[in-house]
């Protein structure tokens, strides 16, 4: 059975859930993804990453955070 794959889609619209516009743990994004398996959930948010749709930062804390780019958001307008 073939699940459908995590698009940028559904990164983009966890991360407005979790934050809107500003910045959330990437670890709640993760687990507010379908659920599939850890590492496509964090292949899916890599490759959002890696397109220019997200901006992943470092915290104070050391975690990573993300937040929707404008092109991000351009793109979850248009969806």
């Amino acid at each position: 059975m073939m699940f459908k794959p995590i698009t940028d889609d559904d990164v983009l619209s966890s991360i407005d859930k979790l934050a809107g516009d500003g910045f959330c743990l990437s670890a709640d994004v993760l687990s507010s993804l379908p659920k599939l398996s850890h590492a496509d959930r964090r292949r899916a948010l890599h490759r959002a990453v890696s397109r220019g749709l997200v901006i992943e930062r470092r915290g104070p804390d050391g975690r990573a955070h993300v937040a929707i780019a404008s092109e991000g958001w351009r793109q979850l307008r248009a969806a």
